[in-house]
């Protein structure tokens, strides 16, 4: 009774947001009903355009894809495919506006865009009860991940043009170890919030044109590596407390900025390592950078 109380409220929750943005109600475009016998599910999502919203909910439902219109459900596509048990599903998401839109066109949208153009919205509830990977693709617009009291095993998260923000909002950790926490950015934003929730081993970090900003968090409790390459773009990264080691390795250009955070020391070729690392350079973190015409800044916390 109590779930089902919970989920009605969600599902108000998300009729308020669509009717004060956009005015229109939400309809099921896609559902999982039940996670019998599978161990994991392979989520790829892709949207085109609007308001992306991914969260966690306290139901058996492994998936539910709610939209802003229910006639634009002819224009998405859904495949499912049950290999043993891992359950695959590829969502594309589009309205019947957006058919065909393209990288090229999303980028100039965001340029000559007005801001106040209809949205739409899209709401992707998964079950914190079920283990997943997460392949997310967004072409313009705007999404919200909130990655809280969901059993991510891998992530990754692809913007051409769009704002995404990564977050553990309930400040509750991944509850399984991340193998990879992959983000990638052409000419959009990604902003990573407290990563340190995420239980990552592997952190990639790919930047065009556009920026990535990562908050690493307050408490880091496992040795990670954190690759990030940077074309002619911005990576931020917020360092951690000062007690956590942090070694950092660059492949620099001429014509790229570097900024370091503070008390970093010189300790190779292009090695920086904080006091923290040289007194115990154990179960450190570790950033390989290469970085071409853009820029990197470290930030201390």
């Amino acid at each position: 009774m109590a779930k089902a109380l919970q989920y009605i409220l969600l599902f108000n929750s998300l009729f308020f947001i669509a009717s004060t943005v956009v005015g229109q109600e939400l309809h099921k475009h896609f559902e999982l009903t039940e996670s019998k016998e599978i161990d994991k599910i392979e989520l790829k999502v892709s949207t085109k355009a609007g308001k992306t919203f991914l969260n966690a909910v306290d139901v058996t439902q492994p998936l539910l894809i709610l939209g802003a219109s229910e006639n634009d459900v002819a224009a998405s596509s859904f495949k499912i495919e049950k290999i043993r048990n891992i359950q695959k599903v590829n969502a594309e998401l589009t309205c019947k506006s957006h058919m065909g839109l393209n990288f090229t066109e999303s980028v100039a949208n965001d340029f000559f865009s007005s801001s106040d153009q209809v949205h739409d919205i899209w709401q992707i509830n998964l079950s914190e009860h079920q283990a997943y990977d997460l392949n997310l693709s967004y072409l313009m617009g705007d999404a919200n991940v909130d990655l809280s009291r969901l059993a991510i095993q891998r992530l990754k998260i692809k913007s051409a043009s769009a704002d995404v923000k990564i977050s553990y909002s309930e400040s509750i950790m991944n509850s399984v170890a991340m193998d990879t926490f992959f983000v990638k950015v052409n000419f959009g934003n990604i902003e990573v919030k407290s990563l340190n929730y995420a239980l990552a081993k592997e952190i990639i970090a790919e930047v065009g044109f556009g920026t990535i900003s990562i908050d690493c968090g307050t408490d880091w409790q496992m040795h990670s590596r954190v690759t990030a390459s940077v074309g002619a773009g911005n990576l931020n990264i917020l360092l951690p407390p000062k007690e956590i080691p942090v070694i950092i390795r660059i492949n620099n250009s001429p014509l790229c900025n570097i900024k370091m955070g503070q008390n970093f020391e010189k300790i190779g070729h292009n090695i920086f390592g904080n006091q923290a690392y040289i007194d115990n350079p154990d179960e450190s973190m570790e950033f390989l950078l290469d970085v071409g015409m853009g820029s990197i800044a470290f930030e201390n916390r």
